[in-house]
């Protein structure tokens, strides 16, 4: 994993307000991000994603995940499946460990997340998560 890589980015404006620690800064923002599960299920419709040089940040307007890229990711890829109707196409960030969280009185467990950006916003996140994992 190429950490040195993610630091070396230019900083990018806090527009969503995420709260930074000692040397952290934003390198990627998107909105308007559709963010789910993998088994496909919806966390939020248009989601703010915030990448620092350190974790990712989605806020669904209902609540905050964080990711943190060294410790939590174990890979990411774009995926594209089915057919027609049935078409998916989605990054999915695969985790080292499943996530589990309650979305009401229902538990819900995760392995990986999926963000279906705008196309110029995928290519830019795929390109620094590619050079993350290379």
């Amino acid at each position: 994993m190429n950490l040195d890589y993610l630091n070396s980015l230019p900083e990018e404006k806090n527009k969503f307000k995420v709260q930074l620690g000692d040397g952290e800064k934003v390198v990627f923002i998107a909105k308007n991000v559709t963010f789910g599960t993998d088994a496909g299920r919806a966390i939020g419709w248009e989601a703010k994603i915030t990448m620092t040089n350190r974790r990712i940040v989605a806020d669904n307007g209902k609540g905050v995940w964080t990711i943190n890229i060294a410790g939590d990711i174990a890979g990411c890829q774009v995926v594209d499946r089915g057919k027609g109707l049935m078409k998916e196409h989605f990054v999915e960030v695969a985790l080292k460990a499943p996530f589990v969280f309650m979305n009401g009185n229902e538990q819900i467990t995760t392995g990986a997340y999926m963000f279906v950006f705008k196309k110029k916003e995928e290519a830019r996140f795929m390109e620094i998560m590619d050079k993350v994992f290379a």
